[in-house]
């Protein structure tokens, strides 16, 4: 795989990123443009004998320096398919290379290898890890909607129908919400709990249902969060098939217009040639 596909990573990664922040409860702390920490900033300027300066202070060539070296080349982007590519580097400017291509082999483990299946199964466990961290509770909007942005926009970079996408979304919305509303919780209380009721008498059954219900309770909580990514998702792809009409209708008035201009060229060479013959003519007489 070339890396043609390198610049348009990069450009989805900085729109996302955007500017110098120095947000309170952000475990990056102090990041520069392009979503660089002051502590990957650090690591930097000291590989290369630099005095650390500030992050806010970062210029250009540094951060593609960085995104090429740091992250690009650690998780094999040129190896990579288009889509696959963006899901994966877009994951270890968040959370770091390690991270990303443990997701990455994970999802193939798991058999997802078909291009949808990659992107999904990625972008799903990576969101998954986002809401295990403490500033879930502030962040969590946001990531939500970053997430289900790189994986339109990764289905998109790979020539996958945006259409049976939304599909299969809303699909799996309604398993989501089903597990949401206590199929989870009651199918394993019944299950797990009349064995251990004769197991091991009534107490040890209060002790380990308690337990069941809590795990139960957590996945129902894990469908309910997965529920919100395929909202977030639908919005995204909703969103970009409205971005796909507006550039084809652009396209189509913009080879309307050249079509337009290149028949008046063609009317004005016709008459220059019809005048042309006309003196032509003349002259001959």
């Amino acid at each position: 795989m070339a890396n043609y596909n390198y610049q348009a990573c990069v450009a989805f990664v900085r729109k996302q990123e955007g500017g110098n922040t120095d947000t309170p409860g952000d475990r990056g702390g102090r990041t520069g443009r392009g979503g660089i920490t002051h502590s990957t900033y650090d690591v930097y300027r000291d590989k290369k004998g630099l005095p650390r300066q500030d992050v806010f202070l970062i210029n250009g060539a540094e951060i593609a320096e960085i995104y090429w070296k740091s992250y690009w080349q650690p998780i094999r982007g040129d190896e990579l398919t288009a889509g696959a590519d963006l899901c994966i580097f877009d994951y270890a400017i968040n959370s770091g290379p390690t991270k990303a291509n443990l997701a990455h082999l994970q999802a193939i483990r798991a058999g997802a290898t078909a291009f949808a299946s990659l992107i999904h199964r990625i972008c799903k466990d990576r969101l998954s890890f986002m809401h295990s961290l403490g500033s879930w509770s502030r962040f969590g909007p946001g990531w939500g909607r970053r997430v289900a942005e790189c994986e339109a926009a990764a289905l998109l970079m790979a020539n996958m129908p945006l259409a049976p996408a939304l599909k299969t979304a809303t699909a799996a919305k309604s398993g989501y919400v089903k597990k949401v509303g206590g199929t989870v919780i009651a199918g394993s209380v019944g299950g797990a709990g009349a064995h251990q009721l004769i197991e091991h008498g009534l107490l040890a059954l209060v002790a380990i249902g308690g337990i069941i219900i809590f795990a139960a309770s957590i996945s129902a909580f894990n469908a309910w969060r997965q529920a919100q990514r395929v909202d977030a998702l639908t919005a995204a792809i909703k969103d970009m098939q409205v971005k796909q009409t507006a550039a084809f209708a652009a396209r189509l008035s913009a080879d309307a217009q050249v079509a337009a201009k290149q028949k008046a060229i063609d009317a004005e060479q016709t008459a220059l040639a019809a005048a042309k013959d006309a003196i032509s003519r003349v002259q001959m007489s």
